[in-house]
């Protein structure tokens, strides 16, 4: 098949990226054609085996697509963004020429699925969720959505020894007892990094060795001025912010380092960041909602209950806001239990030890050989015996 992938595909980091290099790279291990359209590429040089068009706008990515279509003769496309993203392409009739297959790939981060973007999902020609918990709230909507299970370079993101994560942390300025609280995530309002704070804050009001990572972006101008609000709290001198878009083994380097990963979401579509750290080795606490339940359930994490719900301009979906005394208690415990803490990241390595990119791509091959097969005909055959 010849494929054209659109997505986000910002070098500097994207969790679309992520999902869209080992997916496409995957497809063209297997034979097939693939050319990405990327929002957010600037031309960078990469070593991916498939080309990457940049494209300023949907717009213009749309433009591609149909290019695409009448000179090479693609088969489908497969759009990897948003759900509104995907409204914004099939409203405004971006594609409305398009001869090839329409298959969309998204996350599904609260329930429910509202009718306006369901209605949206019923004119692709197929669609595919990466959540478990996303893909059934399609089918409560009325959406026969298919299931991708999301990957993980379980050799890229390894555990390390005591050795060399005391060499690493030594690196940062830390010592072996000194207790490192991880937040991976964007600073953006669903990521709530704000409870996440307040939980540090009072769990290290009496522990002069405990610090906080945060990989985030800090000046996305929608976001919290974190270092007024660390200031505010009296955190300043144990928070380190470090900017996203690190190379892997820097980010690598953040998790290894780290005795626990915080994730405060109010949903999450899936929660790549908790398969990282899941991988790597360390104990995961997260609010018990959405894909994060998905993750951690059956013991593989912490899962927090939250004091209360509202639902969210978002596609009206349901954002659940995590109880700060709980997720207080948490640390409290991996800090206290570092014993019952291995044993959890030992069953939590072992459930992303099953969940490699072969799987996903065979999955996403499937999706697309269904959309691209022949349209049964209704012609009934002729019996020339009876001629």
């Amino acid at each position: 098949m010849k494929i054209i992938w659109l997505s986000d595909l910002d070098l500097r980091g994207s969790g679309y990226k992520n999902i869209s290099i080992p997916i496409c790279s995957g497809l063209v291990g297997k034979g097939h054609e693939v050319i990405a359209i990327g929002l957010g590429y600037n031309n960078e040089e990469h070593p991916f085996p498939f080309a990457i068009l940049p494209a300023g706008s949907l717009r213009e990515a749309t433009g591609s697509i149909l290019n695409l279509q009448n000179m090479w003769g693609a088969d489908a496309v497969v759009v990897a963004l948003d759900v509104p993203l995907q409204e914004q392409i099939i409203n405004h009739g971006y594609l409305r020429d398009r001869k090839l297959k329409y298959v969309g790939l998204f996350p599904i981060e609260a329930e429910p699925l509202c009718f306006s973007w369901a209605m949206v999902l019923m004119q692709m020609d197929k669609t595919v969720v990466i959540s478990e918990f996303g893909a059934e709230e399609a089918r409560k909507a009325g959406v026969n959505s298919s299931f991708m299970q999301v990957g993980i370079d379980t050799e890229a993101w390894v555990q390390t020894n005591p050795e060399d994560k005391l060499k690493m942390r030594q690196a940062f300025g830390f010592d072996e007892d000194t207790f490192v609280v991880l937040t991976v995530a964007d600073n953006q309002e669903r990521k709530n990094l704000v409870a996440g704070m307040d939980m540090f804050a009072e769990f290290a009001q009496d522990k002069d060795n405990a610090r906080y990572v945060m990989v985030t972006r800090e000046h996305n101008r929608v976001g919290w001025k974190l270092r007024d609000y660390a200031n505010e709290i009296g955190i300043s001198e144990k928070l380190m912010i470090f900017e996203r878009g690190m190379d892997h083994k820097q980010l690598w380097t953040t998790y290894a380092i780290s005795d626990v990963f915080l994730l405060p979401s109010k949903a999450e579509g899936l929660g790549m960041p908790l398969l990282e750290a899941m991988a790597v080795g360390i104990p995961c606490i997260a609010t018990d909602c959405t894909g994060m339940r998905e993750l951690l359930g059956e013991d593989r994490g912490i899962l927090l209950d939250y004091e209360y719900s509202h639902r969210d301009p978002f596609g009206n979906g349901f954002r659940r806001w995590v109880s700060i005394p709980e997720g207080i208690m948490a640390l409290e415990n991996v800090y206290d239990l570092r014993e019952d803490a291995e044993k959890m990241t030992e069953t939590a390595r072992k459930y992303v030890e099953g969940r490699t990119w072969d799987i996903a791509v065979d999955q996403m091959e499937k999706v697309l050989l269904e959309a691209c097969a022949p349209e049964p005909s209704d012609d009934v055959p002729i019996d020339v015996s009876l001629l």
